[in-house]
């Protein structure tokens, strides 16, 4: 495998917290739905990306992605019909080629195509890891080996065939390229060599028509802002794919590429609330232009949100570096629980826009404010299709987020469980010896410190159990059964004889730390887009003049945050009282007119207060009554 940590596909979570709540409303509002199932095959069978080169085929495989990962969790029995019907449609849909795509031979391998049919292969991939029955596992199988083997005709070198980089007008050829993770699955599951052979020309080709972007990080000079392309999620989705291909062919050069670009978004592209690009979707140096006022509405993307969350989640497996956990913590808590539409408000956008469309709710926002702003400025990603219905790719794609909380929570490793999320519930796995052993958390995380963790198992046995001490807490207590515990930076190691019923008990530092932005005056971002021509031009970036105002703050894992409801207009300037670095602030029961997971009192240098939520709970009527800030002006 050549990776640190493990998943355990095999554990079994169940949530009492507002973490399963996520895991109901997705299923809901989405996953149950046999009508988009329906709706977005159908897509494949009107060809329905023709006439504007669009991407309304990515649809259905994004959904059966995040769909086998919320049954693993849900295990529910009428998703796991409404799944298995869709994936026999899906199949039906393919022409005499083996083709399924909703494009025709005439239009195929333009626009988004090569984008679309990768959806379509990771979907029915991903699928495969919950299918129970044998004879639909191996229709899937034959079904994505027929998909292939056309595009191994059709793409490649040679005569009469197309460089994968330019099977595409956009961005490139990385969306194309991007193929690259569904092709070295469809490998493992065969160990046909024309697969492996296939995806290492994918590998030389080095993801874009202009440069080898997996030599860029393999070099380690250039930030991803810096590329001559910089769309981050279909970027990020090469270097998945590029995980991938490691792991079959163990080249130290591609695990030193995937860690320099995971460590480069780190430093340059991800912001307080776990997301890049102020930008649109674009990588843009966001992590010192976030508390600019001059961004706009559309910025950090959920697409965005849940591809570095995937990604960071694959990159700790391979490394056991717990800050790719720290940094999914941070996306889950804020900008991916902040996309959540609970309060099934209908995009303002769509109204003004697309008035002849028939409306409904899309479960998932697209885009998020930093600054003083309002959720739902735009749906990403939108298509209209036939009957008058839309959809959009961060609707797709938002089950995925909650999917992959389960397997980031508890993974393996050779010594015993590394337990990386503090999620009031169980979770019941397998020991180092294969015996049964279920963790009990009782908490309020993350909205208080501790942390009880009940070890039951039916016969004791010695093995190791690592405990993430996140980054933001700089005074963490441990002890097991009451005895006081080495604490380390990373992982707290606690090696004993577990036997039923041991308790661990975890006190984190949840002190509010204040963030301020990073000055940066001025610099050259590629992040300038010409339109029809596709191409990127360096362009001069200035520095917003008030960007040094804002203060953040953050507490624990999660980023609190000022909204209009709470008594006061998020633009207007306060002065949050600051002692060596941190916040004075207090929880509070009062009450508030929206549900959340953390409510508190910051002190002001005036002696008064502000009341202020948690980020992902705020701005949940995107509208100006709910106009929010994650970073705040001060006078």
């Amino acid at each position: 495998m050549r990776e640190i940590f493990n998943t355990d596909f095999n554990a079994r979570a169940r949530y009492d917290c507002f973490v399963n709540d996520a895991f109901d409303f997705t299923e809901k509002k989405q996953l149950l739905r046999a009508d988009l199932w329906t709706r977005f095959v159908r897509q494949y069978i009107e060809n329905a990306d023709n006439d504007d080169a669009g991407w309304r085929g990515e649809y259905w495989g994004k959904m059966m992605r995040g769909a086998s990962l919320v049954y693993n969790y849900t295990q529910n029995t009428e998703l796991y019909k409404i799944l298995c019907a869709t994936v026999n449609d899906m199949i039906d849909t393919a022409d005499e080629y083996g083709r399924i795509s909703t494009y025709d031979t005439e239009h195929e391998f333009d626009g988004w195509d090569m984008w679309c049919r990768k959806y379509i292969l990771l979907g029915m991939e991903y699928f495969l890891e919950i299918c129970k029955e044998d004879e639909l596992r191996e229709k899937i199988i034959k079904s994505m080996c027929h998909q292939v083997d056309y595009l191994i005709s059709k793409i490649g070198r040679g005569e009469g065939k197309k460089e994968i980089t330019t099977a595409t007008r956009h961005w490139r050829g990385i969306n194309s390229s991007s193929i690259l993770e569904a092709i070295v699955r469809l490998y493992n599951l065969t160990e046909e060599k024309r697969y492996f052979d296939f995806a290492t020309y994918i590998v030389d080709c080095g993801g874009a028509d202009v440069v080898n972007i997996f030599d860029l990080a393999y070099e380690d000079k250039l930030y991803p802002y810096q590329y001559p392309v910089t769309k981050a999620y279909e970027m990020t989705s090469c270097f998945e794919g590029l995980l991938e291909y490691y792991k079959i062919t163990g080249e130290e050069k591609y695990k030193t590429a995937i860690i320099n670009y995971a460590n480069k978004i780190l430093e340059s592209d991800f912001t307080v609330i776990g997301c890049s690009g102020c930008t649109h979707e674009l990588f843009d140096h966001s992590s010192v232009r976030q508390a600019n006022t001059t961004n706009g509405e559309v910025v950090q993307e959920t697409c965005v949100t849940v591809t570095l969350m995937k990604f960071f989640y694959r990159v700790h497996l391979l490394t056991g570096d717990p800050k790719y956990a720290d940094a999914f913590e941070i996306s889950f808590y804020n900008a991916y629980l902040g996309s959540l539409n609970t309060e099934d408000i209908i995009d303002p956008f769509i109204k003004r826009e697309y008035p002849d469309c028939i409306t409904e709710p899309l479960p998932f926002d697209s885009y998020a404010p930093l600054t003083a702003g309002k959720r739902g400025s735009k749906v990403g990603g939108l298509r209209v299709m036939s009957d008058k219905r839309y959809y959009g790719c961060c609707a797709c794609i938002g089950s995925v987020g909650i999917g992959l909380v389960p397997q980031m929570q508890l993974l393996k490793n050779e010594g015993g469980l590394v337990l990386n999320m503090f999620i009031n519930g169980s979770i019941n796995t397998t020991t180092p010896g294969a015996k049964s052993i279920t963790l009990n958390t009782q908490t309020e995380y993350p909205k208080c410190p501790n942390v009880k963790i009940e070890v039951c198992v039916d016969t004791p046995e010695e093995f190791t159990i690592l405990i993430r001490n996140p980054y933001w807490s700089k005074n963490t207590k441990v002890s097991v059964n009451g005895e006081s515990k080495a604490v380390n930076e990373g992982y707290i190691s606690l090696d004993k004889l577990w036997e039923n019923g041991d308790l661990i008990e975890l006190e984190l530092d949840m002190r509010t730390e204040v963030i301020l932005p990073i000055p940066y005056g001025h610099q050259v971002l590629m992040n300038k887009v010409i339109w029809g021509k596709n191409y990127m031009i360096p362009t001069y970036d200035e520095e917003d003049p008030i960007a040094h105002k804002h203060i953040a703050l953050r507490r624990g894992p999660v980023m609190l945050a000022q909204e209009n409801r709470l008594g006061y207009c998020v633009d207007d300037a306060i002065e949050i009282k600051i002692n060596d670095g941190f916040a004075d602030v207090e929880l509070t029961d009062e009450a508030v007119p929206y549900d959340c997971v953390v409510k508190a009192r910051v002190k002001l240098n005036d002696g008064s207060d502000m009341l202020v939520t948690d980020y992902a709970s705020a701005g949940k009527l995107w509208n100006e009554e709910s106009k929010m800030a994650v970073w705040m002006m001060t006078k």
